[in-house]
């Protein structure tokens, strides 16, 4: 097989692997690789004057039952060569005998370079899957700052009241538990929190996510107390953390965010709802939902990205309605579940 700029012992059947080097020879591989010739190393052996003799290295000359040396060409490069042991019938190889090798290395060739190219795309996908999870992780690492950054500011005015020093204990305990989360999603082998879609009761998640922004800008909850949906919860509370933080950084401090929950009967939907510079007809239809871009000065463009895989993920959708300099609100949608579902979940 291909082993730098030479080649190096590979798989073997009936063969012994102590016979063969360990070192690669790139005399032989560019011979292979120029001229595609089969070599008969009777014929070498018999003649170090043919051309063919030069690149063949002492060790294969030496071995009595190396017979044939088909190279494996594809697509002008090579994808390795191998190295035949002497038949039972020993005799010289016709014309026939030649295309039958050439057909045969050329077919083997190419199923190297299919495996080969399916462990590089397997490699990449691996890299492109770390590369996402960790754009994923800039974008909330840029939420924790500025959460502690609002922290730190206020804690310059207030610090000397105790109910202030018990939230931000709060926060800084909330940051800590986050920034943990963060590092095992970051985990190649950490395989997340995520669940099938169940029933669950929406406000509980609702109510969680706005608490824990709640210490960074207002943010006001109402709509019905009893709607259940089909959700994943941390699936959930981790779509609604990305809308409210956009919300958030959307609105002007003293304008608060709401959360509007609704059902009826077949969809729950949860409204996010901000007061902020809003968008365009064409940012929102173009650019809203593709990762990397962002209408925010140091965004990453990634919370409404994946605030949409994660619904689609459950089966539901998200809707945006948005008017510059009026504000702006994404409406989750998800399938609506009952009462009975719930307890069968609970009794599971």
């Amino acid at each position: 097989m291909p082993d730098g700029a030479g080649l190096g012992p590979g798989a073997s059947w009936n063969w012994d692997r102590g016979l063969f080097p360990a070192t690669s020879d790139a005399a032989l591989a560019d011979h292979l690789a120029t001229t595609t010739r089969i070599i008969e190393l009777d014929g070498v052996r018999d003649d170090p004057s043919r051309p063919d003799a030069a690149p063949v290295p002492r060790w294969m000359l030496d071995m009595a039952d190396a017979w044939v040396l088909v190279p494996l060409p594809h697509l002008g490069s090579l994808a390795g060569a191998i190295l035949l042991a002497r038949p039972p019938l020993d005799r010289a190889l016709d014309w026939e005998d030649f295309d039958l090798l050439k057909v045969t290395g050329r077919q083997v060739a190419s199923y190297l370079a299919e495996a080969r190219a399916q462990e590089a795309l397997a490699d990449a996908q691996r890299f492109d899957e770390f590369n996402r999870r960790f754009a994923f992780i800039l974008h909330d690492i840029k939420n924790l700052v500025s959460q502690l950054t609002l922290t730190a500011r206020n804690a310059e005015r207030h610090a000397d009241k105790p109910e202030f020093r018990a939230d931000m204990v709060a926060t800084l305990k909330d940051s800590a538990d986050r920034m943990n989360a963060l590092l095992a999603r970051l985990s190649q082998h950490h395989r997340g929190r995520s669940e099938a879609p169940h029933a669950i009761e929406v406000q509980a998640v609702v109510h969680r996510a706005a608490t824990s922004r709640a210490r960074q800008h207002p943010v006001h909850v109402s709509g019905v107390s009893s709607a259940i949906a089909h959700a994943d919860p941390a699936g959930l509370e981790q779509l609604l953390n990305h809308l409210v933080q956009n919300a958030i950084e959307a609105s002007a401090a003293d304008a608060p965010v709401t959360i509007l929950v609704g059902a009826d009967g077949l969809n729950v939907t949860i409204d996010v709802t901000d007061q902020g510079c809003g968008m365009s007809p064409a940012f929102v239809r173009d650019k809203l939902f593709k990762p990397f871009v962002s209408s925010k000065p140091g965004g990453f463009g990634i919370g409404a990205f994946e605030a949409r895989q994660i619904a689609a993920a459950m089966g539901g959708r998200i809707e945006v309605t948005s008017r510059e300099g009026q504000g702006t609100c994404f409406r989750v949608v998800l399938k609506a579940a009952h009462a009975a579902d719930l307890r069968e979940e609970r009794a599971a």
